[in-house]
Formats: C-alpha cells, sequence, structure tokens
C-alpha cells in the first residue's frame, strides 16, 4: 500500500464513488509555523492538526487475549462448509447497463466529442466545466514516458489565440487561480482540464469555452516554450519521483503494474524522458490523442442546459479530427490482466525515508463499473474489504496480532484497469506481523465470516447509503462533474442517487456469509501478496528469506470472541434550563444559548448541505497549559482517546455501534485551544452530542490504543531523522522559537518509550474533562428547537471546571535576518526553501480580507517572476494564517528547485515582495484578485458560517468576517493597503531563510 489513509465507516462509500458531494470540514488551527511533511509515500503536502479518525478506536490487548486464545482450541480445523459455494467462482457478470441519471443529459456531436450537461444551482451562480481527454500515461510512447504529462503542463504555454501570460490572465479574470495541481492533472488513463467560476461575468463562461475550444485543438507547442517548460517538469519530477516518498511509490507501483498494459509506465517520466522529450514528439501525441472523438465536455451550473448545449455548439462543435484514424488503445477489462500468479516478495529501501513498515496488496480484477454485474462484484469486494476490517480491528484488539498500528484493509482503484486490495503494517517485528496480518485474513477465509461482521458491515454501508440520499438535493456542482469524468474515463455510475442506493441496498440483502466467504477464497487463491517491507535500510527491515518464512508460516485464526451491542451511547439527561439567551444577528435564524456551567451554543440553520449538521467545539488554554514537551504529544493524546472506545464500552462495540449513526465526533488539542470536531445528520446529532458528552465525562485509553499512539511518535521521530524535508521543518521551528523547548514537536526515543497509557489519559483529562469557556457553533439543516433540547440536555449537563485561558509561551520572532540550511543528496529531490516572517498584525475581518488579497496577488507574481521567468520551479507559493488568539499570523514562502537555483530563487522572492512593497499592485492585478476572492467568498458550505461565529469570542459581530462582511470590504482595499500591509506581514529585514540543498 502506497500511502496510509484514515479509515472511517462514512469512508466506505469511497469504494463504491456512489457520490461526490462537497463538505468542508471545520479548520483547526495549527501551530505558527511551516506545515509538517506527509508521513505517507505521496508528494509533500499539508498536514491537518490535530486526528480525524475518531472512528477508529481500539480496545487492550490484555483484556481479551486469554479469551481469545481459549477460544481457538474450540473452533473447526477444517474449512468451513460453503454449501453451494464450496466450489465458487464469480459469474459472468450481468452486462445489462447501469441506469442513468435523467436530470444530466448526455449526447455526441457530429464531431465525435461527448458531452455532459446538468442544471444545478449548489453553489448559486457557480459553475464546473472539465475538459476530458482519454489519454493518459498509459500512452507514452516507449522512450517517451512523461510524454502526456509534459503536454498537459504545456497546454499552459499558449495557444493559437492566448500566448503563456494571456492565457494566465484570461483564467484570472475568470477568477481562477492559477498553479501547480490547479488546473489540469494527468494520471494513467486520462488528462482533465479544470476550469470552476462564478457566472457574474456576462463574458466569463464565453471564455471558458474559448479556453476549452483553445486547449482542445489549437496548442502552440512552441519550442522555445518546451525549453523554458522543461527545467518546471524537471522539478516536478525531483519532487514526486526522486524524493524518498516518491522512490518508494514508483517501486511499488512497478509491482502493481506486473502483467498489466500498465507494466512499465511512468506517469511523471525519467530525468533521461523528461530531458529529451521534443516538441515535435509533444505535436505527435496531441494529434494523435487531443481529437473530439476521443474527448469530453463536462458542464455542471446554475444555468439553462439550453444554454450549455448552445455554447458548446458553437465553440467546440465545428471542432475537426485528424483525417487519420485513432489509433486502438489497449484493452483494461477486468480479464485483460495476467496477474502475478505466486507471492511476489521484494525490499524497497530509501536512506531518506522513514515511514518503515509493511506493504502487503492484492490485484484484484477491474469489474466494470457500467454494468449490473460488474458494479455488484465491486460492492461485494467493498462489503468483504469492510467486513475484514471488523476482524482485523477486533484480533487486533484481542491480543493476536503483532503490528502496533491499527490494521486495516483498504480497497482502491489504481487504474481504469486495475483495482488492489492493500494494506500497511508498522511494528517493531514486520516478519510477524506480516504473518500476523495474513493469518487473520487466511482465518477469515477458512472459518468464513460471521454473522455479526457482515451484518455490521452490512449496517455502516446502509448508514451510509441513506446519508447520501438525504445529501442528494444540494450535491455540488463539483461533486457532480467529477462522476460524470469518471463515467466517461472508467465507466463509473451516473446513476441518479435514488436509484443507485436503492440497488445497492437490495444488493445488501443477497450477501451472504457464505458467498462472502467464497469470494474472499477466490481472491486469495487467485491473487497471491504482493509483500513488500519499506524502510530506510535492508538492515533494519525483513529479508527475502524471512519473509518467505513469515509467508509459510501462516496459519488460518479463528475469530475472536464478539462482545455484547451497545443499545443506547448515554441515557438522555434531564435538560438543563440556559441561564440566557439570544438571536445572533449574522446569520439568518441564528441563536446563542448560555450555560450556568460557562458553555456557550450557538447555532444557526443552514440548508447549504442538505442532511447533514456539522459542529465545532473549542475551548482556550491548548497545550500551552500541559507540562513542558507536551506540544509534540498533542495528536497522540487526542489520538489515544478517540481510538479507545468510551465510558464502559470497548472500542469494537463502539465500532459496531457507530456503523448503525452518522455522528462522528474528533478531539483535538492545538497550542492555544482543544476542543471537537464532528458531523451528523438531522436525526443522528443526539449520537454526536452524547458522543461528545462522554468524551468529556468518561475518556478512556487502552493500552493498545496508546500503543498505536507510540508507533506513530516512533515513526515522526523516524522521519525526522532521516527525512531531510521533516528535518529541516523542525530545524524552522527551532529557529523560529529560538530553541524554546515549549516548542520542541517531536520526541526522543527516551521520551517515546516512557509514554504510558496513563499519561496520555491524564493529560487529556487536564484540557478536556470538563468545562468552563467552551463554544459550542452547530451548523446545519436542522430545527432551532430540536438543537436547543439536544444542547440542553448534552451541553447544558457537563460538568463544570476551572476557568482558564491559553498561555504564551512564545519567546518571540528572533530578530534580523537567519539562514539555516539542510543538507540534502543531490539525487533526493528534497531541495528546496521556506522563507518565514513573524508577523504581528490585528486580526479582524479588514485584514482577513487583505490577507486573502495579499495571497493571491503574491501567488500570481510568484508564478510568473519564479516559476516562469526562472524556468526550474514547479512548486512556489506564499502562506497567510491567522492566529486570533494571540494576534500573529504565520506568514511564509516555500518553492522547489534544484540546489544550484535556490539563491536566485530566495532573491526573486524578497525582490517580488520588495517590488510589491513599493509599488503595490497593478490596478489589472489587484482586480483580478479581487474577482477570485468573489469566488471564494461565496456562501457555499457551512464552514463559511462556522469560522465567524468561533471567532465572535475574540472580536465584534461587525469584524468577524461573514462573507457578506468581507465582500463589503473587498471593493474598498486599495493600492495603498496592500502596499501597507505587504510590509507589515512580511518585513524583509527580520526573517529565517530555511534552504534544503546539497552541501
Amino acid at each position: 500500500m502506497k500511502a496510509r489513509t484514515n479509515k472511517t465507516v462514512l469512508a466506505f462509500v469511497l469504494a463504491i464513488a456512489v457520490i461526490a458531494a462537497a463538505c468542508a470540514d471545520d479548520p483547526i488551527e495549527e501551530e505558527p509555523t511551516v506545515s509538517e511533511p506527509p508521513e505517507t509515500t505521496e508528494a509533500p503536502a499539508e498536514e491537518p492538526e490535530g486526528d480525524d479518525t475518531a472512528d477508529e478506536p481500539d480496545q487492550t490487548a490484555t483484556e481479551e487475549s486469554d479469551e481469545a486464545d481459549s477460544a481457538a482450541t474450540d473452533q473447526p480445523t477444517e474449512p468451513a462448509d460453503l454449501g453451494a459455494f464450496n466450489d465458487y467462482e464469480p459469474d459472468e457478470p450481468d452486462d445489462t447497463p447501469l441506469s442513468i441519471d435523467s436530470e444530466v443529459e448526455i449526447g455526441t456531436f457530429d464531431n465525435g466529442l461527448t458531452y455532459y450537461f446538468r442544471s444545478n444551482d449548489s453553489p448559486a451562480g457557480h459553475v464546473s466545466m472539465r475538459l476530458v481527454v482519454n489519454a493518459g500515461a498509459v500512452l507514452d510512447p516507449s522512450g517517451q514516458e512523461g510524454t502526456a504529462h509534459f503536454l498537459e503542463h504545456m497546454l499552459f504555454n499558449g495557444t493559437e489565440k492566448f500566448s503563456k501570460l494571456e492565457l494566465r490572465q484570461a483564467l484570472r479574470d475568470l477568477g481562477i487561480e492559477f498553479g501547480p495541481d490547479l488546473n489540469a492533472y494527468t494520471s494513467a488513463d486520462e488528462t482533465v482540464y479544470m476550469l470552476d467560476f462564478q457566472l457574474d461575468d456576462p463574458e466569463a463562461l464565453d471564455l471558458a469555452f474559448t479556453v476549452f475550444s483553445e486547449w482542445a485543438s489549437a496548442a502552440t507547442l512552441d519550442p522555445a516554450e518546451v525549453e523554458a517548460e522543461r527545467g518546471i517538469v524537471l522539478d516536478e519530477y525531483r519532487l514526486t519521483d526522486q524524493s524518498a516518498n516518491g522512490w518508494i511509490g514508483n517501486f511499488l507501483d512497478a509491482i502493481y503494474y506486473s502483467g498489466t498494459v500498465y507494466e512499465g509506465m511512468l506517469l511523471g517520466g525519467s530525468e533521461v524522458s523528461n530531458s529529451s522529450i521534443t516538441a515535435e514528439q509533444l505535436r505527435d501525441f496531441y494529434e494523435t490523442w487531443y481529437r473530439p472523438d476521443n474527448m469530453a465536455l463536462v458542464v455542471v451550473g446554475d444555468l439553462p442546459v439550453a444554454e450549455m448545449a448552445q455554447k458548446a455548439e458553437q465553440f467546440l462543435g465545428g471542432l475537426t479530427n485528424p483525417a487519420d484514424p485513432m489509433p486502438p488503445q489497449p484493452e483494461r477489462n477486468a480479464f485483460t490482466a495476467d496477474f502475478v500468479d505466486e507471492p511476489v516478495i521484494d525490499v524497497a529501501t530509501h536512506p531518506d525515508y522513514g515511514f518503515i513498515s509493511m506493504s502487503i496488496d492484492w490485484q484484484l480484477p477491474a469489474w466494470s463499473p457500467r454494468t449490473v454485474g460488474g458494479d455488484r462484484l465491486r460492492w461485494m469486494e467493498a462489503v468483504i474489504a469492510h467486513a475484514l476490517d471488523v476482524r482485523l480491528a477486533n484480533a487486533h484488539r484481542a491480543g493476536l496480532m503483532a503490528q502496533a498500528d491499527e490494521p486495516a484493509m483498504w480497497l482502491w482503484q489504481q487504474a481504469r484497469g486495475l483495482r488492489l486490495y492493500g494494506t500497511n503494517i508498522e511494528g517493531t517485528d514486520l516478519a510477524q506481523a506480516t504473518t500476523d496480518y495474513l493469518s487473520v485474513l487466511a482465518g477469515a477465509a477458512h472459518y468464513g465470516f460471521t454473522d455479526d461482521e457482515l451484518n455490521q458491515a452490512a449496517t455502516a454501508a446502509r448508514t451510509s447509503l441513506d446519508y447520501q440520499l438525504e445529501r442528494e438535493p444540494t450535491i455540488q456542482s463539483a461533486g457532480h462533474v467529477d462522476r460524470y469524468t469518471s463515467n466517461f474515463v472508467n465507466g463509473g455510475s451516473i446513476e441518479s442517487v435514488e436509484d443507485r442506493v436503492a440497488r445497492l441496498e437490495a444488493l445488501l440483502d443477497t450477501f451472504t456469509v457464505e458467498e462472502l466467504t467464497a469470494h474472499l477464497r477466490w481472491i486469495l487463491d487467485n491473487a497471491p501478496p504482493l509483500v513488500v517491507p519499506l524502510g530506510d535500510d535492508p538492515a533494519n527491515v525483513p529479508d527475502i528469506a524471512q519473509l518467505q518464512a513469515a509467508i509459510d508460516a501462516v496459519v488460518p485464526v479463528p475469530p475472536p470472541p464478539t462482545e455484547d451491542r451497545i443499545e443506547t451511547l448515554l441515557a438522555t439527561p434531564d435538560p438543563v434550563a440556559p441561564i440566557r439567551e439570544h438571536p445572533v444577528g449574522l446569520f439568518e435564524g441564528a441563536h446563542e444559548w448560555v450555560f450556568a456551567n460557562g458553555v456557550h451554543v450557538v447555532f444557526a440553520p443552514s440548508d447549504l448541505a442538505a442532511g447533514h449538521v456539522d459542529l465545532s467545539a473549542r475551548s482556550l488554554g491548548g497545550w500551552s497549559q500541559l507540562p513542558m514537551g507536551s506540544a509534540a504529544m498533542r495528536r497522540a493524546i487526542a489520538g489515544a482517546v478517540a481510538s479507545s472506545g468510551v465510558a464502559d464500552y470497548s472500542a469494537s462495540q463502539l465500532d459496531e455501534y457507530l456503523a448503525g449513526t452518522t455522528a462522528r465526533v474528533t478531539p483535538y488539542i492545538t497550542e492555544l485551544t482543544e476542543g471537537f470536531t464532528g458531523f451528523a445528520g438531522p436525526d443522528d446529532l443526539d449520537d454526536l452530542l452524547a458522543l461528545m458528552h462522554l468524551y468529556i465525562t468518561e475518556p478512556r485509553v487502552t493500552e493498545v490504543s496508546a500503543g498505536e499512539q507510540i508507533q506513530t511518535l516512533r515513526i515522526r521521530r523516524t522521519n525526522y531523522e532521516n527525512n531531510p524535508q521533516w528535518t529541516a521543518v523542525f530545524d524552522l521551528y527551532d529557529a523560529t522559537y529560538q530553541n524554546s523547548p515549549w516548542y520542541h514537536f517531536i520526541l526522543t526515543h527516551e521520551e517515546i518509550d516512557a509514554v504510558t497509557a496513563e499519561g496520555l489519559l491524564d493529560l487529556y483529562e487536564a484540557r478536556l474533562d470538563d468545562v468552563d469557556d467552551l463554544l459550542v457553533v452547530i451548523v446545519g439543516d436542522i430545527d432551532q428547537a430540536t438543537v436547543a433540547d439536544l444542547a440542553a440536555r448534552y451541553i447544558g449537563t457537563l460538568p463544570a471546571g476551572e476557568a482558564d485561558a491559553h498561555v504564551s509561551h512564545n519567546p518571540g520572532f528572533p530578530p534580523g535576518v537567519t539562514r539555516i540550511t539542510t543538507p540534502v543528496d543531490a539525487d533526493s529531490g528534497a531541495a528546496g526553501l521556506y522563507l518565514q516572517f513573524g508577523a504581528a498584525v490585528p486580526v479582524t475581518a479588514e485584514t482577513l480580507v487583505i490577507a486573502d488579497l495579499v495571497s493571491t496577488l503574491l501567488d500570481d507574481l510568484l508564478v510568473g517572476s519564479v516559476r516562469e521567468d526562472l524556468g526550474e520551479t514547479y512548486s512556489v507559493g506564499v502562506v497567510l494564517t491567522p492566529f486570533i488568539e494571540v494576534g500573529v499570523w504565520d506568514a511564509y514562502f516555500s518553492a522547489s528547485g534544484p540546489s544550484e537555483s535556490l539563491e536566485q530563487i530566495n532573491s526573486t522572492i524578497v525582490a517580488t515582495v520588495a517590488e510589491l512593497i513599493a509599488d503595490g499592485p497593478t490596478d489589472d492585478g489587484l482586480a483580478q484578485a479581487k474577482a477570485v476572492l468573489r469566488d471564494d467568498y461565496q456562501l457555499d458550505s457551512n464552514d463559511e458560517i462556522i469560522s465567524p461565529l468561533l471567532m465572535r469570542r475574540h472580536l465584534d459581530d461587525a469584524l468577524v468576517g461573514t462573507p457578506d462582511q468581507r465582500l463589503a470590504l473587498l471593493d474598498e482595499i486599495t493600492a495603498e493597503d496592500i502596499s501597507r500591509y505587504v510590509a507589515l506581514f512580511f518585513n524583509l529585514d527580520n526573517r529565517i531563510e530555511a534552504f534544503r540543498s546539497v552541501q
């Protein structure tokens, strides 16, 4: 498995792609420094503060291990009799096509261009458009790997009607941000170009269709522009492919693709191919595959379908196909892959890699998602994966597995013609952990799934399906275009939500433990495991002989004993009347209740997400009120509680209960605050509040859960020691906080060894076992009377504690200009820089808008001055994040690039900022930045209601930055305001330069 992902019951839907509704989570503040690199094998990305896996509970090994051992002796040694399924092989799938949602208009123009049109007013006044090319990296010519991806870059470098600069300005005129990964992507099978914008400009729609027409037919592919872009492509390759994460990912990809049409594919190319691809070769690929009869146009938005059709016909209906017929594409259906027929065992190590683990995967057929039979098999395999999750989690909690992290079984689509089951295993004995994991899987196949496992998986599926049906009326346009894009390239379902939910729920009634067990046996018989330890040094992971021995030692393990079901989380408390209440004028229907325990509850009704309610609860204090050294444990503290069950209920009991409810809640601790985030359907808000109540009044931490968090702390330590990107981030932390021990975010090995379950619970209870100034914001599709009643019962009854607030331990930003350098290897792909500033600017609605404008302006200027003009930087940008509690901003620039260019990149960033301070933005630049923000400031998610309501603790209502307030302020901001605040945010005489470079 390439990357660790968080498993939730509601994520079950991802395996079936029922819907792609957008639902923004409430942001949780981070420490005011650059973001940590991820603990995955993917490219670096921002890591969210806190732990969002509240539904991954656990139980202690000691509580059940003896009972499990005794139960094992009573199990049959012969495989379970599956009756009619004893000699099972999947039947030839029923090839009846799935139905199509009547709300989408699908057709083909005379030139063969496929179109998908749908009118949708969520969000209002907005449109999402995609130009989908049925050509990806699998079609790269031999020796020209990376061609499809390089071509994607080049379409932004000029067409017959737009020069490179004009094209960028045209996108900005639409209010569209321009930058890496924002407007297009290339995958194994397709290349997709994306435009999402407001329709407030009457010329916007014509401009968007013009851009799509140009991309589809009129790319210039000027040789000089190809050479100018080559350095950017090479920098992206080094960042994503030559880094430790990229190298490991490519190693695993090569194994995944064995025996398939993707064998040998390199999506990002290679150093050699990216250095040698020519304009002529790009032109040949473009003219071969970028043709109307190999493309789709997808338009979903707040305008009539007839207008979409008229514009599409006008701008793209007249495009012509080349005279030569299109070459045939490789077959990618379920039975074209010649999968491996014996276990693949290999070892993947890179000296910079810190996520030491075991990757185990199984190739799966790419059953057609277009047909009734194919989708039934896909759905069944998703249910099997969830049932295996239940088996694995319970075995882990019963002490039957050596791995340190919670086991899981993931199901995902690697490419159009390849699906996989997979997992990652962590622990101090990876060979034994591998044997144990495979033994539990073998046990599921040998002894069969239990009725309880199937019931829990099916209940979770039904809960998810019903939840999506409730949310269907407000699916946003971006969700629809993603589904239609998937339909064109992969055959993904575009049934109506009602039809798909009804069909899949009916299928759940047909599944039996016998059929699911038989299908699992068939998979394990026909798809041997791909077993690859991942590490920094071969000496630190099992070798091939040890792995073979681990596989040979697999013995089916019977299911662990089950536990009693939870009937109700918490007996409904008697209500406590608020001491006062009043309307809140910021949003229609908003209301506030204040209780005697000090809790304020603010509710705002919202129909932006039908059938959905969001919660954010925040109190002041955070780890600033905990002992020195707690900063490095903030995630572990909350995560240990979130994965331990609650009150008298074990993690397994809670898992089973949560399968039947949409309620999810997650505790978190940051430097200055602590609290909870959560969501639920309207009918399950009582479960959400009951669970939050219990996380405050009866939290628990088990030994197993503590072990999982200790393992995560070890992985963070290893990443810090091995990965130069991690090292650079924490070196920058030390410089920013002048080596204050309060701001050490990585524990030493000795400190990790001293972490205990009892200690984690003590730290949690020091911040979250009572309430004093807790502010609970509830926003969603529910009535005020229900919220008032539930708040009085579950929130008003929480125990009151002593009042406190956050404490500032920040020694202040160091004076002058400081340079720190983290050495990297020449071929590590880790070179780059950060420029960190210490910005002390009051946080108000005005400064929030100005900060957004400054960020938007600088991002655009840096794309021009650094990315385009220097031509060696793939990623460059700025971050401005407020910390209202202390009146400071996280203000920094980041850039990738080769070591030899970092000085020039650094000086160019500084010069760009200095010029903006001295001259201010141009009129056009400021107007375009405002156009981008007008789109961003539309009220289209509950988060845009929650954030200002949380800020009311610190600011007057007129200053909290509601969307209306921001839009009103936007027009008032002048170029002079921008110059003045850029100087405040980025004092060029006071910064830290953090370089990652070859020494």
